[in-house]
């Protein structure tokens, strides 16, 4: 459970090793009763199941359909696959301490990787081992408060100052990758951490949000920081799309993005345009003389999670989205207010992780990349578990024979 956390920001492959590592141990796990700890729980996680399970298999059927390539079935296959980590953990029952350093090494290591980035190679914007700024940043920061869950866990421990540093070196990350929509999801989790966290963690949660606040003014307020630079170029970049109509910075491109998607949801409203066929729609536009050229034009989604959602799969794949949101969300709160005193961590860094993921969906798509959809798929999986396995072992069930049985009745 080390593993995961820890090298998924700082490795290209930790992520996609750990899903490899849990589908290999289920052949092992369904001799130690995998199918009875699925129909144990079958009415807890359900909705899970049909979230991740039902939206591989609509992508199954749309690939029939509309004749898409195999390859569309590689981003669901791995949700679905991501299922077997509720049962990995909750049938082994891992050291929960174990997940909680590794989620501090691993914001620890993308803090450091991010920083050597920026000052030694002078990139403007870190990626880690991502290739991909935006989606480094956001990890970095779900990753960062999640870390911070761990505070009772790791308590009277060695490393009892892991959970506060790994909650600072994920918005150091994020500060690096220059993301935006990190650092918005990093302020609106700030509420929730600290209305769910407070009875876990009291005062020292309240002095942590504080002191993440003043962090923040100060990377405002710090020129050197370039937050400040990034958040008045937004709001020049809406001001001039606005009065010139000028699609070639940075929002601008997003807005005519977003003008494009609302075009093509109103004519493909109930399946979309395909899940592949939003750059080469933004082309036809073009012809048609509907939109303006523009570097808009060499985009592959709308770089925004729902709207993406809604042009390339319609209302159908819009209700899975929402699902895959909302199920987990609505299991960690649930087990959060009425469950195992041992199960509250992990389901407040459950409901942390899904506000995280929806509010960097608003500038981003979370379920295009590879890395985002499947980290938050095995995250999900991982921690569902890990609230199944603080609840006690249910007592093994001895079976009466027809003797035995008989002897009882004379």
């Amino acid at each position: 459970m080390l593993l995961f956390p820890a090298s998924v920001l700082t490795t290209s492959f930790g992520v996609h090793l750990t899903l490899l590592i849990v589908v290999l141990s289920l052949a092992f796990l369904a001799r130690r009763g995998l199918a009875r700890f699925y129909a144990a729980h079958a009415r807890e996680i359900r909705w899970i199941a049909l979230a991740f399970g039902g939206y591989f298999l609509v992508t199954l059927l749309r690939m029939i359909w509309f004749s898409d390539s195999v390859g569309t079935l590689d981003g669901p296959s791995r949700l679905l696959l991501a299922l077997g980590c509720i049962g990995f953990v909750g049938i082994l029952r891992p050291n929960i301490r174990m997940f909680w350093i590794g989620m501090g090494i691993g914001s620890i290591g993308a803090a450091l990787i991010g920083g050597y980035q920026w000052f030694a190679l002078g990139e403007a914007r870190a990626v880690g081992a991502t290739h991909h700024a935006i989606s480094f940043g956001d990890i970095a920061v779900a990753m960062g408060v999640m870390s911070f869950c761990a505070l009772n866990d790791l308590r009277n421990t060695r490393v009892a100052w892991l959970p506060v540093v790994g909650l600072l070196c994920g918005a150091l990350a994020a500060l690096f990758s220059g993301s935006r929509g990190a650092w918005l999801g990093l302020l609106v989790v700030l509420w929730p951490m600290l209305k769910y966290g407070s009875h876990l963690h009291g005062k020292t949660i309240r002095y942590t949000v504080g002191l993440i606040l003043v962090a923040c003014v100060g990377a405002y307020m710090t020129p050197q920081t370039g937050v400040a630079g990034r958040m008045n170029d937004a709001v020049s970049d809406i001001e001039r799309y606005n009065t010139l109509n000028d699609a070639s910075t940075n929002v601008g491109i997003r807005l005519e993005l977003w003008k494009a998607s609302a075009m093509l949801i109103a004519e493909h409203p109930l399946v979309g345009v395909g899940r592949d066929a939003f750059h080469g729609e933004l082309q036809a536009l073009e012809r048609e003389g509907r939109l303006q050229k523009s570097l808009a034009l060499t985009y592959s989604t709308p770089h925004n999670d729902v709207l993406n959602t809604l042009v390339t799969g319609g209302l159908l794949d819009l209700s899975f989205l929402l699902l895959i949101y909302a199920a987990p969300f609505t299991f960690f709160m649930r087990t959060l207010r009425n469950g195992p005193p041992a199960a509250a961590a992990p389901a407040l860094a459950g409901t942390l992780l899904v506000i995280c993921f929806i509010v960097f969906g608003l500038t981003d798509v979370m379920f295009w990349l590879m890395l985002t959809k499947v980290f938050y798929a095995t995250m999900v999986g991982v921690l569902v578990g890990f609230c199944l396995a603080a609840r006690p072992a249910p007592a093994p069930v001895t079976r009466i024979s027809s003797h035995d049985r008989h002897a009882s009745t004379t």
